[in-house]
């Protein structure tokens, strides 16, 4: 069993809240000494005027530089199935005052989203946790807009492993990808 696996426990859509909580800090500790989250911001594309989902949106750490960047007309969702991740996103929006940002609990794939809703989905340092990724990108593929863009980051796997479980599930091609993540847009 890997030690990815011992700490995240069998499930790893489903970790435990200290694994959450260790996992907050880790990435509080990498932004405050390598500033990554803001550095990755900006290889990312988002728009004034989007609305963007955030999915799998862990403890929030896009939220306020995706919220300033699309502005009072644009909206951002921040859907986790976690509800830890949901209680922080409800904090930094409360504390940042971000009034175009919503926070979702999401139930296994399936969002509280409607359909045709994002402009951009972002799968952030996430994918490479999830047990379905047919089932996932067929969530993207229904809350995106039909021009919409997936944005996949690999995470803890091999870009060639990304691809693949986005070639094989066939809702989506890769349009451009960077050595941070690969952009998608529905076929």
């Amino acid at each position: 069993m890997k030690t990815s696996d011992k700490l995240m426990g069998k499930n790893r859509e489903n970790i435990p809240n200290w694994t959450f909580k260790l996992m907050t800090f880790v990435m509080k500790v990498v932004d405050v000494f390598w500033n990554y989250s803001n550095t990755n911001f900006k290889t990312l594309g988002i728009q004034k005027d989007q609305t963007v989902v955030d999915y799998g949106c862990g403890p929030a750490r896009y939220i306020r530089s995706i919220s300033i960047t699309i502005g009072n007309e644009g909206k951002l969702i921040a859907t986790d199935i976690h509800p830890l991740a949901i209680k922080k996103v409800k904090e930094k929006i409360k504390r940042f005052k971000l009034q175009n940002t919503e926070a979702a609990l999401s139930k296994g794939y399936n969002s509280p989203i409607n359909n045709d809703t994002a402009d951009v989905v972002l799968a952030l340092d996430m994918f490479h946790m999830i047990q379905n990724p047919d089932a996932l990108l067929n969530e993207f593929k229904r809350i995106l807009k039909p021009d919409g863009i997936a944005i996949i980051e690999d995470g803890h796997q091999p870009r060639e492993e990304t691809k693949l479980k986005v070639i094989t599930n066939r809702n989506f091609e890769i349009i451009e990808e960077n050595k941070n993540h690969i952009k998608c847009k529905i076929i």
